[in-house]
């Protein structure tokens, strides 16, 4: 069967002195075979020459004009180098031109790149990072090995899929036996993610072993291990140490002194044939499965021994038919588990907003109106922050007011009571009182008993905070329905003779009804604090001998908070969609916390993204602290710009300092 590859002959540590000799020499060992060289043309035909070959129907050349180094992020990879020999050779595949692409290049731009182009197979979440390793009886395949850090059940049982239906296209086996690597073989044993995905595969259809552990991936005792990446990165490198520091001694004891030379030259034939047999150049060549296309990542330290082994990896899943294979076997599990493992995917539950709601005093406060007030004009805070106006409470409203509108407003929107209530979660900076906790008021006023009520205080990360809180309760089984609320009335800590702070904040409540379901919602959380900062944000006042000491009042250092805050936005955005193995373009909506529209536009031109995909209400609500995300997200939702199924990514950041974000599925 002929077949053709696409060499990405830029990446690693050697480059071309490596990939293009290793071509050359696979070509003379596959007479079905043909490459395509991507690259620097001069570096290629250079490396050519000095391996007595030349371009021919066989082998042929695709420039390159950029080369990805190994120590390059990503998201800047994907953004920045269209022309790089790895993403040519990606989209090789893509067209057609090539049915493999080998790269011993930077791996999570490997993975990013071969995602955003060729996408993956339907019903595939995440790609996974295959390998082979040897055992007593032969080798077995492991993954992941570090693609996906944090998995699901589900996903470890989509792991088992993948790795099947590997061993099945290459090895020609029909029913290859899956293990689950684990602390012990009882099915008592391990943590719930571990327990749910064991129950998933031992209802799967596949030839499920059980759970496996360490010891048994060498013995060889199942074709294919399943494991998270954590788990499974760690796991190869303990096996490379552990190589290493054998080799090591056994080089040591052997050269002590005369008799053990002696013994060493005698051993030697048995010494090669062992290192033969464990050389791990001949398990070279990583496999991505899960994409619509093969992608194989070669060591970035591979010699043309070892690249040459990922070439025939790449040629054996080819022929092989190893696409066709997952997205045959995924296919039909999915059928299968539509009519009869119904009971199995509802054990394993996860949290998802029913309903957004909220609410905003009736009094507005324009530009026009703070330039009779202090010394300021429209146009001057239209043009610094995005705002024309701001809605503030009235004299005998407090916080837990608002957020009982906002709170009503999102329980008719999921359809729940108050009796369907089991989680109060309120952020603000604002309460009521010292205590109770504004979320006790709330509670009461709502009429709500027996459920538990606290505030959450991150400022303007205060929503993801809450949000973040109650999905661990929820997704956990402790709760079923959640109310979380953002509340504030700043317009009451605010000093309307400084014009700094004044014209930026109003008041008002967003609130969500996060709520069980058998689908994913929530996807990842991400909270992140660093008190070093709290003075540049702050309202540094405290009640002591019935007086307030200090001032009550929002002290702000504006320059110093702009250049953190679009910092940290932009990092913890990038953190979310890496632990999710996604792009930046894959997001539909991106609802930042509405400080204002310079903090907003810069975070969006950080990340890549038009301004269309971000929601914006900053104009007509002022930063409203931590009601902001909730407020902007129940606009969203009520005018109808977020859609089932749709990637929303909420983030804030706020005094303390806090920052953090919420992915999730609408």
């Amino acid at each position: 069967m002929d077949i053709t590859v696409a060499i990405d002959c830029m990446g690693g540590d050697h480059g071309p002195h490596v990939t293009v000799p290793s071509a050359v020499e696979y070509l003379r060992c596959d007479p079905e075979a043909n490459i395509i060289l991507v690259g620097i043309p001069d570096a290629i035909a250079a490396e050519l020459r000095a391996a007595n070959s030349e371009f021919g129907p066989r082998i042929r050349l695709h420039p390159a004009s950029e080369v990805v180094s190994m120590d390059e992020s990503p998201a800047v990879t994907l953004r920045s180098k269209k022309d790089s020999s790895m993403r040519v050779s990606i989209n090789l595949v893509k067209t057609g031109e090539a049915q493999a692409c080998i790269s011993a290049g930077n791996t999570g731009a490997l993975l990013a790149t071969s995602r955003f182009v060729l996408k993956t197979i339907p019903g595939v979440d995440r790609p996974a990072l295959a390998v082979i390793l040897p055992t007593i009886t032969g080798h077995t395949y492991v993954l992941d090995l570090g693609a996906n850090v944090d998995c699901t059940a589900e996903h470890l049982l989509q792991f088992g899929l993948m790795g099947a239906s590997l061993v099945s296209s290459v090895e020609n086996k029909a029913y290859p036996s899956v293990g689950l690597l684990n602390i012990g073989e009882e099915e008592i044993k391990g943590n719930e993610i571990v327990k749910q995905a064991a129950e998933l595969l031992r209802n799967s259809g596949l030839n499920f072993y059980g759970n496996v552990e360490g010891t048994d991936i060498y013995k060889g005792t199942t074709d294919v291990v399943v494991c998270d990446g954590f788990v499974g990165n760690i796991t190869l490198k303990t096996s490379e140490g552990l190589a290493q520091m054998l080799a090591t001694y056994l080089r040591e004891e052997f050269k002590r002194n005369l008799l053990t030379k002696l013994a060493g030259v005698i051993a030697m034939p048995v010494i090669n044939s062992f290192k033969r047999r464990v050389d791990h150049r001949r398990y070279n060549g990583a496999s991505f499965l899960g994409l619509r296309g093969i992608v194989i990542k070669s060591h970035g330290s591979a010699d043309k021994y070892a690249f040459g082994f990922a070439i025939k990896r790449a040629a054996e899943e080819v022929r092989g038919g190893m696409l066709r294979h997952i997205s045959e076997r995924v296919a039909e599990f999915s059928r299968h588990s539509q009519t009869s493992s119904k009971e199995i995917k509802i054990k394993i539950m996860y949290s998802r907003i029913t309903g957004t709601g909220s609410y905003l005093p009736e009094k507005i406060l324009t530009n026009l109106d703070l330039e009779r007030m202090v010394d300021t004009n429209d146009e001057w805070i239209r043009t610094r922050t995005g705002i024309t106006q701001r809605h503030i409470a009235s004299e005998d409203q407090v916080a837990s007011d608002l957020a009982l509108y906002a709170c009503q407003n999102a329980m008719q929107a999921a359809g729940v009571t108050n009796k369907d209530i089991d989680l109060i979660i309120v952020a603000t900076t604002t309460p009521d009182m010292i205590f109770p906790s504004t979320a006790c008021i709330l509670q009461n006023k709502l009429g709500i008993e027996n459920c538990p009520a606290f505030d959450v205080q991150a400022v303007c990360s205060g929503f993801v905070y809450a949000l973040a809180t109650a999905d661990m309760f929820v997704s956990s089984g402790k709760c079923r329905n959640a109310l979380v609320v953002g509340t504030e009335i700043y317009s009451k800590i605010l000093d309307w003779n400084d014009r700094s702070t004044c014209v930026l904040f109003g008041d008002g409540a967003g609130a969500v009804v996060l709520s069980q379901s058998d689908q994913p919602g929530i996807l990842s959380t991400h909270l992140h604090a660093n008190g070093s900062y709290s003075n540049i944000l702050s309202a540094p006042g405290c009640i002591s001998g019935g007086k307030v000491q200090g001032t009550p009042y929002i002290n702000m250092e504006g320059n110093t908070v702009f250049k953190f805050a679009v910092k940290v936005l932009e990092e913890v955005v990038q953190e979310a969609i890496a632990k999710n193995n996604l792009q930046t373009t894959d997001i539909d909506w991106l609802i930042p916390h509405q400080a204002n529209i310079r903090i907003i536009q810069s975070t969006a031109k950080k990340l890549g993204l038009p301004m269309d995909k971000v929601v914006v209400a900053v104009d007509k609500h002022g930063n409203t602290s931590a009601a902001s995300i909730p407020l902007a997200l129940d606009m969203a939702v009520r005018d109808g710009r977020i859609q089932p199924d749709q990637l929303i990514l909420l983030e804030g950041v706020g005094g303390g300092f806090t920052w953090g974000a919420v992915l999730l599925r609408w």
